[in-house]
């Protein structure tokens, strides 16, 4: 099995040293410096797309968009210049599942396979091998994939048919933004009552309001005023938008995500689309008047 990975970004960079691991790599990106990354741990870099198709039969991909997926794929100099009949193309990308399923029709013609498998659990998950990965892919793509993606890390789901790996994970960063947001603007609504955040935090984590953001980032880094995580406010209106838009093609109502879409944007006009979406905790601040994010010292 020759694999070959595209994208090594945050997020695809990290799977691919994961993979990396366990399997020898070609990879190609238009970052230079994120390859040679990858080179000096002993992958193989290829100069084109076309190139790294015709040297793998498992190909991963991890980008923005679908729209980018697109490109790589159909594109000028594109992986489909290279394809083998029987490659398997695994699309790791956060993108709309229904363009998705348009390019596995559009590759079946040509005897090539496209399934999708994003993850969630962030760059440090990969790194870590315990990120979720969400496949969408048939039964015999899902058997013959399953022991690669294990290689990512054991906790792999097979959500369902081709598509389905990304509905589910349009899905979990739905009800994640909601929740960052929603967990921002209670403690800010106890900060501005008299309640300091460290405690309010404690005491909603042994209530009702605990949740999953509250408990990994609120209480141990936000409140502390350490905002990295290497996921942007943009990556995250991106998600909530393909989310909003799933609902709205398929007949669901998204009230509640298509108000958090709006407030990203709001965060996105303030702090910009590369900030870190955990900004979105200082523009909460500016408009409650709190310090839920300490100001720093001068």
């Amino acid at each position: 099995m020759n694999i070959g990975y595209v994208g090594l970004g945050n997020m695809g960079g990290a799977l691919a040293r994961r993979l990396q691991l366990s399997h020898k790599l070609h990879v190609f990106d238009l970052n230079e410096s994120a390859v040679q990354r990858m080179v000096d741990k002993g992958a193989t870099a290829c100069s084109t797309l076309v190139e790294l198709a015709q040297r793998c039969d498992v190909i991963f991909l991890c980008l923005p968009k679908s729209d980018h997926v697109r490109a790589a794929i159909f594109g000028a100099n594109g992986l489909a210049a290279g394809l083998q009949k029987n490659t398997l193309i695994i699309d790791q990308t956060t993108g709309d599942p229904i363009a998705t399923r348009a390019m596995a029709a559009e590759l079946a013609q040509q005897g090539i396979e496209l399934i999708d498998a994003p993850v969630s659990g962030g760059a440090m998950g990969a790194e870590a091998g315990t990120i979720a990965v969400m496949v969408g892919a048939g039964e015999a793509q899902y058997a013959r994939i399953e022991p690669v993606l294990k290689t990512i890390s054991p906790n792999i789901f097979h959500a369902g048919d081709v598509g389905a790996g990304q509905v589910i994970k349009l899905v979990n960063n739905l009800i994640s933004g909601v929740q960052r947001l929603l967990t921002f603007e209670g403690i800010a609504l106890a900060a501005k009552n008299g309640i300091d955040p460290a405690r309010a935090c404690d005491i909603l984590m042994a209530g009702g309001g605990k949740n999953a953001f509250m408990e990994k980032f609120m209480a141990p880094q936000i409140i502390k005023g350490k905002l990295d995580v290497g996921f942007t406010l943009g990556l995250m209106h991106k998600d909530m938008n393909l989310a909003c838009q799933l609902g709205s093609d398929t007949g669901v109502p998204l009230f509640f995500g298509n108000v958090a879409r709006e407030l990203y944007q709001l965060c996105i006009s303030e702090k910009g689309a590369q900030a870190e979406v955990h900004t979105s905790a200082l523009v909460m601040d500016r408009m409650a008047g709190t310090h839920v994010v300490p100001v720093p010292a001068k």
